[in-house]
């Protein structure tokens, strides 16, 4: 009896073992247990029952990029919730069919080869359930699970942001160029009034009018030209600046004297300031141009920024090793909200409403950069507004050349009466041209058009021509071509007149054939020099004596 006892007493224990351990295995199933605490012989240990897969399992399913598994033959396996959401389609609806199914088929002879060889990327394009195309990047790799079963692993990431940001720059390149292209374009097609103005001027000089509005009149021209002619110059330099397309043509330059002609020149600005300069003896090397506009733009800006009465102080010093120019004024002053952004471009300070002249805000943008050029520095310091600015400009001192040439001056002995062929289309320019050069003594020939313009030099194969580049109908690049292409052409000298005075644009010239190349509006000076400049005849047999030279050869 006892026995009997024992052995349904052990029953009933393993009962309720077993009823705990099917209890125990349907917490487990339902996940209601995290691990179990085991007493072994080093104690009690935990067991932590979820896999290690979850963290991993966790990170692909919120991963941004689409992720599949793929067998070798191309079906989909699985898939991430982002690689349905690219291809607009439910979950379930996705594994089992072959991922060629959602590539775009100009695609799939490329992810073919990809997938024969077990491991690559290449770019491609996935159909979305719309219709839409997604540019994507596609990575593929190789891995075996425990059986050995081959499984390709593959990494889709969409690159439509990545695309719209480069389509974005893109456009934003374009339009900077075409903001560029803009500018030289204006600047061009403010030449041409500037170029009848400036001849104008010439006439009324010319003609000795001495009645006090034609006086009066001249100066204002003459002044509104030289102011006109600067802008356009300084829209023209800070894109080439800006750019890195301004060669300079550095020699030995004495600062303190190019100061003391900057100073002069701005003093017809003057609106009651009080201009004074003192410059210490030192000499730089740069660009003669360059080093002009440098001086002019900082003095003309403490001219703008100043009002009348109050006063601006030019001083040239050495300090080391530097050539250093300072500009003082009491005048408007900078906000210390602007001073960090003065030398960008735009950028203005406010204006009253007395002060009428005008600016672009590039004027100390092109200071900083031809500074920069010139391997020197410029700073802008200012106690605030209603307090005055000072700028400085820093520039390496060189030794004072041994042996300074005196300037050249101009041979009149070889002043004559030319003949002159204007081939310029804008009427206004083209008149105000023939008059200033009769007026010299020239007899002058005049065309409104290429054709005509090329039939005439032809005809009557006079001393010089001057040709406008932008004509309609034949522009002057061809018409120097044409015309070269004749015999004797060289008898006449070409000058090319345009509104461009880009290295390029020069190059350009040369290589069409002419021999000058004047830039809108016409210094008269300049055209003047060249048809002076040396002999027709001594310069007719040069090129006779050339030309026979390459006959022998």
């Amino acid at each position: 009896m006892a026995n009997n006892s024992n052995a349904q007493q052990r029953i009933a224990e393993l009962s309720a073992r077993l009823e705990e351990a099917e209890e125990t295995l349907r917490a487990v199933r339902a996940g209601e247990i995290d691990a179990f605490i085991v007493q072994g012989p080093r104690g009690e240990q935990v067991y932590s029952l979820h896999s290690v897969e979850q963290p991993y399992r966790n990170l692909v399913e919120e991963m941004q990029e689409g992720a599949a598994i793929l067998t070798v033959a191309g079906d989909i396996l699985y898939c991430n919730r982002q690689f349905s959401m690219l291809v607009g389609i439910a979950l379930e609806d996705v594994i089992g069919r072959p991922l060629d199914r959602f590539l775009n088929a100009a695609d799939r002879t490329v992810f073919a080869t990809l997938r024969k060889a077990g491991c690559g990327k290449c770019r491609a394009r996935l159909k979305n359930r719309d219709g839409r195309a997604i540019d994507v990047y596609l990575s593929l790799s190789t891995s075996r699970s425990d059986e050995q079963t081959e499984r390709l692993n593959l990494i889709v990431t969409d690159l439509s942001a990545l695309l719209d940001a480069q389509s974005g720059r893109d456009r934003a390149e374009q339009e900077n160029h075409a903001k560029d292209e803009f500018m030289a374009m204006l600047a061009h097609e403010l030449r041409n009034p500037l170029s009848a103005i400036s001849a104008a001027v010439q006439v009324l000089e010319a003609s000795n009018g001495q009645d006090a509005l034609a006086l009066r009149a001249r100066s204002i021209i003459g002044r509104q030209v030289h102011h006109l002619a600067r802008l356009v110059d300084d829209l023209l330099d800070v894109s080439r600046v800006v750019t890195g397309k301004i060669a300079l043509e550095r020699c030995a330059i004495d600062f303190a004297d190019l100061v003391h002609r900057a100073v002069v020149a701005c003093g017809e600005r003057l609106q009651g300031q009080q201009l004074e300069v003192s410059a210490q003896p030192v000499w730089v090397e740069g660009d003669l141009v360059r080093m002009e506009q440098i001086v002019n733009n900082i003095v003309g800006n403490a001219v703008k920024y100043t009002p009348a009465g109050g006063s601006i102080r030019v001083r040239v010093a050495v300090e080391g090793g530097d050539a250093v120019l300072r500009v003082e004024d009491n005048g408007f002053g900078i906000a210390p909200e602007l001073l960090p952004r003065v030398f960008d471009l735009f950028v203005q300070g406010e204006r009253t409403l007395d002060r009428a002249q005008g600016g672009l805000g590039i004027g100390l943008t092109l200071v900083r950069r031809l500074v920069a050029l010139h391997g020197g520095t410029v700073a802008a310091a200012s106690e605030g507004p209603g307090r005055g600015s000072v700028f400085t400009v820093r520039l390496p001192k060189v030794s004072m050349p041994m042996s300074i040439q005196p300037p050249s001056t101009p041979d009149h002995c070889n002043e004559c009466s030319r003949r002159v062929l204007v081939i310029e289309d804008n009427q206004d320019a083209r008149e105000m041209f023939r008059v200033m050069l009769e007026l010299a003594g020239h007899e002058v020939l005049e065309a409104g058009d290429g054709l005509a313009g090329l039939e005439l030099l032809k005809a009557k194969r006079p001393d010089v021509a001057v040709i406008d580049v932008g004509l309609p109908g034949l522009n002057g690049y061809e018409i120097a071509r044409r015309f070269r292409a004749e015999p004797d052409s060289d008898d006449v000298m070409l000058v090319a007149l345009t509104g461009y005075g880009t290295p390029d644009a020069r190059e350009r010239s040369r290589q069409a054939g002419f021999d000058h190349h004047l830039i809108k509006p016409v210094n008269p000076e300049a055209l003047q020099e060249i048809l002076r400049a040396e002999p027709f005849s001594a310069r007719r047999a040069r090129r006779g004596a050339v030309a026979g030279a390459r006959a022998s050869a």
